[in-house]
């Protein structure tokens, strides 16, 4: 009984052994399948990537080209673009009139003129009594003292504009030309003073020197705002106006000296610069 038992055993054993073995070549058989097909899909797949990479490459590659033949075209009209600036440029240069250096040394002259008779007048103030400074005549602005305040004042108002023209970043002693308010009155207390008065003048006309000798061109035109009026001239005709502006008001002033028995020969233009 029990060898029966064995001998059924034993077979079954040799029958799922059979099997096993089936089952294990039939594995091996799929693993082979799969690893074939999965080469072949990888090789398909590769080849494709493959193509791909190589259509993208053709493209990217004419891009290029497209960009290089774009950018040296850019380049050749950028350097005919230099070459006719720099043609026009040379061509302005040769039209271009050399700046008339006479207006500058008039300008200069007059100025400096400016400074010395204003030296010499003050030296004969600085002799006058101070009732006869401020002794009313009929001069428009009263008296001796009313005049050179006056001249200090439009001095102040018409080189502050000057100032503009002038190629110096930094005068010294400049911030004299700010002393003035709109109303013409001056924002400090030297509107009394003789003494303080001559330090002011004395101080702006280096200002006026230092702005007409820093400017290059007299010739251009510019644009004075004058009570009731805006006036357009050249650089030369403005400021030769203020300059002449002063030399009429010391000529007033010459004459108030002269009514009251004061000598003051100081304005000969030949002789003082």
């Amino acid at each position: 009984m029990i060898e029966n038992n064995i001998s059924e055993i034993a077979k079954k054993i040799e029958i799922e052994s059979k099997k096993l073995d089936k089952k294990i070549k039939d594995i091996e058989k799929i693993k082979s399948s799969i690893t074939k097909d999965l080469k072949k899909n990888v090789k398909e797949l590769k080849t494709n990537q493959l193509k791909k990479l190589q259509e993208e490459k053709k493209n990217i590659t004419e891009k290029v080209k497209e960009m290089k033949h774009n950018l040296l075209s850019a380049k050749e009209a950028n350097a005919s673009q230099d070459e006719n600036k720099k043609n026009t440029k040379i061509e302005n240069n040769s039209n271009k009139k050399p700046i008339d250096k006479t207006a500058k040394k008039i300008m200069n002259m007059m100025a400096l003129y400016n400074k010395n008779a204003n030296k010499k007048l003050i030296e004969i103030l600085q002799t006058v009594k101070d009732e006869d400074l401020k002794k009313e005549t009929n001069a428009y602005f009263k008296s001796i003292h009313g005049t050179f305040m006056h001249i200090i004042q439009c001095d102040m108002y018409f080189f502050k504009e000057y100032r503009k023209y002038s190629n110096k970043k930094k005068i010294e002693n400049e911030n004299i030309l700010n002393y003035l308010n709109e109303d013409f009155t001056f924002n400090i207390s030297i509107n009394e003073d003789l003494k303080s008065l001559i330090d002011i003048r004395t101080k702006l006309d280096d200002v006026i020197i230092a702005i007409v000798n820093s400017i290059d061109d007299f010739n251009i035109s510019e644009k004075v705002i004058v009570p009731n009026a805006v006036i357009k001239k050249p650089r030369y005709h403005l400021i030769m106006h203020e300059l002449n502006h002063d030399t009429h008001h010391r000529g007033e002033i010459s004459v108030m000296l002269d009514q009251m028995g004061y000598k003051n020969d100081y304005s000969n233009l030949m002789t003082i610069v």
